[in-house]
């Protein structure tokens, strides 16, 4: 028995939540890792687009001193010098912003100064020559001169592509950020998918562990609970020597059908002490039973002596003889083996009863005691009633104990009137059912209410134990007993017994 079979219920609980919290928190925190490295990435990315965008902005404030010196140089308009200015001052803070946002890289913040240095000598070089040069009358060819060289371009395209440079590692850096998020996003998304299936796997595990565990063992222990209430001691108690719950239930459940076993035992004890003082009563009855074959076989063996003593002894009527004889003597020993059986102590057995043919062997049994009691017995037993799951001798104890008790109650009131009907049909509910109707002088409201207590009687003599014992009987075969009053007087028992399985199927 594994370790995990012993562990209280709590505890098998406890650790299947132990175990689904545990792979939910490692997943948790993988989850949350690749989260902050998305925000850190996210936030770089932010960053890298600032500087990217701060970097237009130089460039585009280049292009407007550019354009503004040119404006001027054409026109002579010093509008166009406020624009030079202006994009003066801008490009000189995108430059102190670039430096800000790129304080993190050196190798950024030398290119940035590099760039400076290129618009600074641009200003120096083209700029401002220009319109100095513009602003004297005299000096317009010189500065167109100045426009016009190559000189002026080449320091332009040089500070273009010192932007483009830095613009180009802003990018790759980017870039670079942008694969770190979108790998944390993926692992973040892996690990969600997979956490979610590695915790209902772990679930589904715990699950199958329980209910092996505890709700497997609860059925079997709820079956062989439902068996032993039926009385069927030969279940064993699942889970017997477990160290949790189910353990415990099953010692429990051993205790219950040890103790069922002793009743059981007890009440067939019970049972057979009430057959012998039954049988007893009617020891009167039976001694007559068993005498008439006897008399009857002493009678045909004197008048078979007689038919052979003749001087021609008459064969056939000697043969006729013979044959009455093996016929009483096999009356006679078919009454004592009824008794014995009846009389013999035997486990209670589990038979395909055919209840008419056993009633009638318990009528046969009592018809001297009737007889003397002058009780007219009447039948009606149905014919093709379904077979019985039971014990024959005590369905008939049953039987003898409610047709000793009729005969006794009727012997209080006229012979004339002393009748009981015995009969069988088929149950509503399926089954049989067999009522004995007497005529006597029928029970009080008091014996109606303790008829089927232990010990309970209404004659001067007798233990109290028949009924009791007959309604325990009836139950142990799944049936019910009761009583009701007979009309026009008297009692009825009754009783109902399931037909046995096999039928129903």
């Amino acid at each position: 028995m594994s370790a995990f079979a012993n562990w209280p219920i709590s505890r098998k609980l406890m650790a299947a939540f132990a175990a689904v919290v545990a792979v939910i928190a490692v997943s948790s925190a993988i989850v949350y890792s690749r989260l902050h490295v998305i925000e850190w990435a996210n936030g770089w990315r932010v960053h890298t687009t600032d500087v990217l965008e701060t970097l237009q902005t130089a460039e585009e404030a280049m292009l407007d001193q550019e354009t503004g010196v040119r404006g001027y140089f054409i026109t002579g308009d010093e509008r166009f010098l406020a624009r030079y200015h202006k994009g003066s001052d801008s490009f000189t803070a995108a430059i102190g912003k670039a430096r800000h946002l790129t304080s993190d890289n050196p190798a950024q913040q030398i290119r940035l100064d590099e760039l400076n240095e290129l618009a600074a000598k641009w200003r120096s070089e083209v700029a401002q020559r220009v319109t100095a040069l513009v602003a004297t009358p005299g000096t317009r060819e010189d500065a167109r001169a100045v426009v016009a060289s190559t000189a002026g371009t080449a320091a332009m395209d040089r500070v273009r592509a010192k932007v483009d440079e830095i613009a180009g590692i802003e990018r790759d850096l980017l870039a670079q950020r942008s694969a770190v998020e979108a790998h944390a996003y993926a692992t973040a998304y892996a690990t969600t998918i997979l956490g979610g299936a590695a915790s209902l796997i772990v679930a589904l595990l715990m699950g199958v562990l329980l209910t092996r565990g505890i709700t497997v063992p609860i059925t079997h222990m709820t079956s062989a609970m439902a068996a032993l209430a039926k009385g069927d001691t030969t279940v064993e108690a699942p889970g017997v020597g477990r160290g949790d719950e189910i353990g415990a239930m099953a010692a429990s459940l051993q205790v219950f059908k040890e103790s069922i076993i002793e009743r059981q035992t007890a009440r067939a004890e019970l049972a057979h002490v009430n057959r012998v003082a039954t049988m007893g009563q009617l020891t009167a009855s039976i001694a007559h039973e068993v005498n008439q074959p006897i008399a009857a076989t002493v009678s045909n063996a004197q008048a078979g002596l007689r038919w052979l003593n003749r001087q021609a002894p008459d064969l056939d009527e000697v043969r006729e003889a013979l044959a009455c004889i093996a016929e009483d003597g096999k009356r006679a020993g078919d009454v004592i083996a009824g008794i014995r059986d009846f009389m013999k102590k035997a486990p209670p057995r589990k038979d395909r009863v055919e209840l008419n043919g056993a009633i009638r062997e318990v009528i046969e049994l009592t018809r001297s005691e009737a007889v003397k009691n002058g009780v007219w017995v009447q039948t009606e037993l149905r014919e093709g009633l379904p077979l019985i799951q039971g014990d024959r001798v005590q369905l008939q104890q049953v039987m003898l104990n409610l047709i000793v008790n009729a005969v006794e109650a009727m012997s209080g009131i006229s012979e004339a009137g002393r009748e009981l009907l015995i009969s069988t049909r088929k149950a509503e509910t399926g089954g049989v059912r067999v009522a004995v109707r007497d005529s006597g002088p029928g029970l009080t409201p008091e014996a109606l209410e303790h008829l089927f207590e232990p010990f309970y009687t209404s004659k001067p003599s007798g233990l109290g134990l028949g009924l009791s014992i007959c309604h325990s009987i009836i139950e142990a075969h799944g049936g019910r007993l009761w009583t009701s009053a007979n009309v026009p007087r008297g009692a009825v028992f009754q009783f109902t017994l399931p037909e046995h399985p096999d039928m129903r199927s």
